[in-house]
């Protein structure tokens, strides 16, 4: 029952650019773009952004069900990236900016190199 609220509070909200999340200072509104990946720690999800992170009680699964799917991708049981953020993509691995370097699962390799081409230009 509770996926399924989050899956219509997902597309309830497809629009909004913003989620607000609960930490252990408060509530946090968060810009999707400007989240660059999220992590998975047991039953906690960190969300790395370019200047802090935020520690959430959330499953990762259930971060990326309020999470729009055309911009955010699970490349491996314990991440999940902003497309937008990826630099380049080498054989088993994931760089986003300049030096974070994820794991992509040998199980999601195809879907992630889809997903990547379908949203960039290939020359």
């Amino acid at each position: 029952m509770e996926m399924r609220q989050e899956g219509e509070a997902k597309n309830k909200f497809r629009n909004t650019l913003k989620i607000a999340v609960h930490d252990k200072d408060g509530i946090r509104i968060i810009d999707f773009d400007k989240i660059i990946y999220c992590k998975a720690e047991g039953n906690y999800t960190i969300i790395y952004f370019a200047d802090r992170n935020i520690l959430l009680t959330k499953v990762l699964k259930q971060v990326e069900s309020f999470l729009p799917d055309n911009v955010f991708l699970r490349i491996h049981k314990s991440y999940l990236i902003n497309i937008n953020a990826v630099t380049e993509f080498k054989q088993n691995t994931i760089i986003l900016g300049p030096d974070i370097k994820l794991p992509i699962s040998r199980r999601r390799k195809a879907k992630v190199l889809k997903k990547i081409k379908e949203k960039l230009l290939f020359i």
